[in-house]
Parts: C-alpha cells; structure tokens; sequence
C-alpha cells in the first residue's frame, strides 16, 4: 500500500480547529465566558424560568427590588441576574442548570484595560445537592473527566483549559452545591487590581 505524506503545513491547518476549540473560553449553555455586556443584555436569552426573563444588573435602579446594591455603570465590577415582572414587581428569576431551576445565581463582567465594555468572567449557580452527581457526569461528557479534590468534608471537581476553568463544589453535609464558571485573566487582573488598591489604602493611612 503507498503511503501517502501529508504536508506539515496541511496537518496543522487540519489541527487548528480542534484544538483552538480546545481553548475557547467554556460556556453555560451557550452562554460563552467573555461576551460583552452589551451583547448580554440586548442579544442573549435568559438561562432562566419563567419565559422571558431579562437581566437585571446592579447598575439598573431596579435591581434594587432583588436585593442588589445599585451601583455606578464604571464600577470595578458589574453584577447582574435574571429576572421577570409580575404584579407585585420585578421578583429574582432561577436559572435552569442541568435541567432544574438553581436556588441562585450570579453573572459577574469587568472591564480589563483595553476593554470597550465589561465582559463576562464569572458566572456562580447554587444547586440542590441532590443534582450536583448529575451535572459533574453532564460536564465531564462535554469536557472530560477534569480532576478531583477531597478535603475536608469538601469534594471539588475542576475542568481546565488555557483560558477558563469550571469547578464543582459539594459538601456532603450540606444541601446545597455550587458550579463556577471562571475566565482566568479577568479573575488574575481582578485580583491583582484589588491587591494594589489594598496596598495604597495602608500606605495612605496615617
């Protein structure tokens, strides 16, 4: 049988898909770490019962009637949350994570240097523990088997790529679990940012 030789240039173009696929920031049900802000709140449908729930962000004065603390649209971080109108007010709305609604949730954008708008980079769902099996065995099929960590009553589940990270927190004494979806350099650039202004405060105390 003649072997056929594939041009190094070709192997690598037929590489590339996949593995820059690979390194793409991981999505909640298509809702993608790094989307703007903008595109979020004009483009993306809510994750979240019942139909047509929007976003509501701690920017907008009627978070307010969630709970959140009403905050400047340049604030360091932006908070926002599903939610829908009914005759008493905006009430919280609750994301659907793995086929049931969360007990809560959180979508967290900043704005690193360079940045037009805020960008998604963090995204926290607590679930009933009870799903929490369930929703690691959903994840690792998408991507991977990720690594497991027992410590302290504490079992943590990690999937990992160059640009974000998934982890799977549950406590077997308690009812409830917690999936965060992370996009590491906002949360690096966050906390160093943080650290600094930390520093700055002691050196401007008297």
């Amino acid at each position: 049988m003649k072997r056929i030789l594939l041009p190094c240039a070709l192997i690598a173009a037929l590489l590339l898909p996949a593995a820059a696929r690979a390194q793409q920031p991981y999505d909640f049900r298509g809702l993608r770490l790094g989307v703007p802000l903008d595109v979020f709140r004009r483009e993306e449908p809510a994750r979240a019962t019942p139909p047509l729930s929007v976003a509501l962000c701690d920017t907008d004065v009627e978070a307010a009637a969630l709970g959140m603390v009403l905050r400047d649209p340049h604030s360091l971080t932006i908070s926002c949350k599903w939610a829908h109108r009914d005759e008493a007010g905006w009430q919280a709305s609750q994301a659907v994570v793995d086929g049931a609604p969360a007990r809560d949730h959180v979508l967290r954008f900043a704005a690193m240097p360079g940045d037009a708008t805020p960008r998604l980079y963090r995204m926290s769902f607590v679930i009933d523990a009870r799903m929490a099996d369930d929703l690691g065995a959903a994840l690792s099929s998408r991507f991977g088997a990720g690594r497991v960590v027992r410590a302290n009553g504490y079992r943590t589940r990690r999937w990992e790529n160059a640009t974000s990270s998934i982890t799977l927190e549950a406590n077997g004494a308690s009812a409830t679990a917690r999936v965060i979806y992370r996009l590491k350099a906002y949360e690096t650039w966050l906390r160093e940012t943080e650290d600094t202004w930390r520093l700055a405060a002691l050196h401007d105390t008297p």
